[in-house]
């Protein structure tokens, strides 16, 4: 099982994952979500994490507003 550090604060019922973790239809997801307007693409993918649950989204261990 995931430590809780992994684990979505938000929903509680998902691990985090990487952008190389997540599904090419997920990665489109992540394209759209609000935060993509506040970074770049390529911070997005090296520091970010996403629920794939409720698609919070946390950055270097904080979170950003969806």
């Amino acid at each position: 099982m995931a430590s809780s550090e992994s684990m979505c604060p938000r929903c509680g019922s998902a691990r985090l994952r990487r952008f190389d973790e997540l599904s090419e239809e997920e990665r489109e997801v992540v394209k759209r979500l609000p935060a993509s307007a506040d970074y770049t693409a390529t911070e997005r993918t090296a520091t970010h994490r996403w629920c794939t649950t409720c698609w919070y989204e946390e950055s270097r261990g904080r979170p950003t507003l969806t």
